[in-house]
């Protein structure tokens, strides 16, 4: 059974694949390489800058968390960030495992393990909380561009439903989690559990730090409602790139609701074939051609390709350095 739930994210990971093809294909293939063709070296690379900003921010959200003692620079960071964002979205594993190694590289730059897990934790919060926000901004300016949308009823029942588990997720980040944290250390570690449990106990006590200090909180939650904003401005030099002649508040419109339908895909490694779809129902909203939509769609996965690839290089240099040092 484990080894076919394994198996799971790669046939994902297939149908999306498959589901990208078909899309080409059905929109024309031939329109949707002239789209990508018209594209300038110059427009591409300023959609990469942007991204490249807009990663800094995230690295600055995290860096809130932080305090001076725990020897969490910005850099560092920002350097975390970008693994975890390279990892979760190209190599085969989920969202999770993501985060996971975004708190084992800052670990290794001289943040306690502890800390590095907390402050990861807070900062998905923030993120995800600041998220909602944007999704519902963006559904209220949906609502008012184009109010007979059958998309309006769905996504608002699905933002509800977030909003439910946002709150759950932080509850369970508060001191009525460490009965849960010690229970899955016991129940996981058995005859060690103990041991698990003393590091769940550590971890409870850094996000009770974290969560007691409600100014860094809130600081974060506000940046990381400015980079989803700008998110949307990266949305909006995208589809200018391509042609389009877009405004600034469709644009919010597309990218909060694609980030509202992509977060209900986090099964599917790298939202393949979920994001082409999208952004093809979401453009066609507003008028975009399909062929337009899934041409920016496919540049933005270029875009992510460019950053992810030096930066997972990179990272595997740095892990075989510490095995070798270690070995």
């Amino acid at each position: 059974m484990k080894r076919h739930l394994k198996l799971l994210p790669a046939v994902f990971a297939l149908a999306g694949i498959a589901a990208i093809t078909a899309l080409v294909i059905y929109f024309g293939a031939g329109d949707v390489l002239h789209a990508l063709a018209s594209v300038s070296v110059e427009g591409f690379l300023a959609y990469v800058v942007v991204q490249l900003i807009l990663l800094l921010g995230l690295g600055l959200c995290w860096r809130m968390l932080l305090r001076s003692r725990d020897n969490g620079g910005f850099w560092l960071c920002v350097w975390g960030r970008a693994v975890r964002d390279a990892t979760g979205e190209f190599l085969p594993f989920s969202q999770v495992g993501g985060f996971v190694l975004g708190a084992r590289v800052i670990s290794f730059g001289g943040v306690s393990r502890s800390i590095a897990v907390a402050s990861t934790l807070g900062d998905v919060t923030t993120e995800f909380l600041a998220q909602l926000i944007f999704i519902g901004i963006g559904l209220i300016l949906f609502a008012h561009e184009v109010p007979g949308s059958d998309l309006l009823v769905p996504i608002a029942i699905g933002l509800c439903v977030a909003i439910i588990l946002a709150v759950g997720l932080v509850l369970a980040q508060r001191g009525s989690g460490t009965k849960l944290f010690r229970a899955l250390a016991l129940k996981i570690a058995g005859a060690t559990g103990e041991g698990a449990a003393a590091h769940a106990d550590k971890l409870q006590s850094a996000l009770d730090i974290m969560y007691g200090e409600r100014g860094r909180l809130v600081l974060s939650a506000l940046f990381h409602l400015f980079c989803w904003f700008g998110t949307a401005t990266a949305s909006y030099v995208g589809f200018r790139v391509l042609g389009v002649n877009l405004s600034f508040p469709d644009a919010i419109c597309i990218e909060s609701l694609l980030h509202a339908v992509m977060a209900l895909a986090f099964f599917v490694p790298g939202r393949a074939g979920v994001q082409e779809a999208a952004y093809t129902v979401l453009g066609g909203a507003f008028g975009i051609p399909p062929d337009i939509a899934l041409s920016l769609s496919l540049m933005r996965r270029a875009r992510d390709f460019v950053i992810a690839v030096p930066v997972l290089i990179a990272w595997q240099g740095l892990e075989a350095r510490k095995l070798k040092a270690v070995g």
